[in-house]
């Protein structure tokens, strides 16, 4: 389960370095557009804590398990897996060189 504020990776890139890190935003967010439109429930907020971008996806989207080929290429079960607290103490020293 997705929670509010907790850091994820997504699957692509051989490194943490080199991997997208996502901080969750909100969850549970319902897309209703306009009245001849399709309404999407449950969507995941989410932001680049380097790039600062922000995206919206389904949940089930993003916490989808990966092909068998992708689970060995990116040593990942899913699209995005929570962070260790190994891995977010060096994203965040990551970000301290950056700043």
């Amino acid at each position: 389960m997705l929670k509010k504020g907790d850091l994820y990776k997504h699957f692509k890139g051989a490194t943490l370095e080199e991997k997208n890190i996502y901080e969750i935003i909100e969850t549970g967010v319902k897309y209703s557009g306009d009245a001849s439109e399709k309404s999407i429930e449950n969507l995941v907020v989410y932001k680049n804590i380097f790039q600062g971008k922000i995206f919206a996806r389904e949940y089930e989207d993003l916490v989808a398990e990966l092909p068998e080929d992708k689970q060995k290429q990116y040593g990942q079960l899913h699209r995005i897996e929570k962070l260790t607290p190994e891995e977010i103490n060096m994203v965040k020293m990551r970000l301290n060189t950056i700043k």
